[in-house]
């Protein structure tokens, strides 16, 4: 409707290149702010969107790692500040999905896989995730193997409780694992500590008491199984010294003063006992004489 006569006419003022440049940048400043439009049904944090997938990181099995157990488990995890999709959650092992679980917030948390019995050797676990924005999916893929066999160990020496006379032995023994291999050795002498002596073969003792002794020889693999329970055993006895005979015989010179009688000198072996008394029985017989030679002078 056109303004009446008797109305002033608005003046707008012009508006100066300087201005519309200063607005245009207001616009263009704005416009970079605005939340990204989210899909239906979901839920990204406030903050700027990107176009990067998950970060992934491998918790477990370790990659080249092993397992000293025969069943599936793994662990990795994701993050991403767009949030993690959880439909998009899958682990594997050997091409087998496994059952999985999400622990953690919407943008971090941790992603486990669980699954039946595996045979021993070396398998390929995966694990992938994409964001809430469908960046990805990261897809992780990674070697493991399985040994949950212990080493077998058998003592090649001391072997039938042998005697050892000067109370030292060298204890020997060999060993064998079919899965990681041999990582050391394990050696115990009756109720002593385990001593780990790596991966030599034999160990010398030395000075042992007398009486029966039982050395143990136990190994541990690189996947760290040990066979502390079924351990090789051995014996020996150190003899312990000979007793000196119940009825020891001393050679024994009685020699008496002169005037005894011939008898009563004399080379006898006898114990000490006997000395003793043979020279009490001296000395009384010389006294008896004595005695009748002062009666009969």
């Amino acid at each position: 409707m056109p303004a009446s006569r008797n109305e002033a006419p608005v003046v707008r003022p012009a508006r100066s290149p300087l201005a519309i440049l200063a607005w245009t940048a207001l616009v263009s400043v704005s416009m970079m702010v605005l939340p990204v439009p989210q899909a239906s049904g979901s839920s990204i944090p406030s903050g700027l969107a990107d176009a990067a997938p998950p970060v992934g990181e491998i918790q477990h099995p370790p990659a080249d790692g092993w397992l000293t157990y025969p069943y599936a488990w793994v662990r990795v995890r994701f993050s991403d500040p767009d949030g993690i999709e959880t439909s998009s959650l899958a682990v594997q092992v050997d091409g087998t999905p496994l059952t999985v679980f999400w622990s953690g917030n919407g943008t971090d948390g941790v992603l486990h896989g669980d699954g039946g019995p595996l045979a021993e050797g070396t398998h390929i676990a995966e694990a992938r995730a994409m964001d809430r924005l469908g960046n990805g999916p990261t897809v992780l893929s990674w070697p493991f193997s399985v040994d949950s066999i212990p080493p077998i160990v058998n003592i090649t020496y001391p072997s039938g409780n042998p005697e050892l006379a000067d109370g030292s032995v060298t204890l020997t023994w060999t060993g064998s694992d079919a899965g990681s291999g041999i990582d050391h050795y394990w050696i115990r002498i009756d109720d002593g500590p385990y001593l780990n002596v790596g991966t030599v073969t034999s160990f010398p003792f030395h000075d042992l008491v007398p009486g029966i002794h039982y050395f143990y020889v136990a190994g541990t693999d690189v996947a760290g199984n040990s066979n502390y329970y079924s351990s090789a055993v051995a014996i020996a006895t150190v003899p312990r010294p000979p007793a000196p005979p119940a009825n020891t015989t001393t050679q024994v010179i009685v020699t008496l003063p002169e005037g005894v009688p011939s008898w009563a000198v004399a080379l006898v072996a006898v114990n000490t006992a006997e000395a003793v008394a043979v020279a009490w029985l001296a000395v009384r017989r010389r006294r008896e004489s004595d005695g009748r030679n002062a009666k009969n002078p």
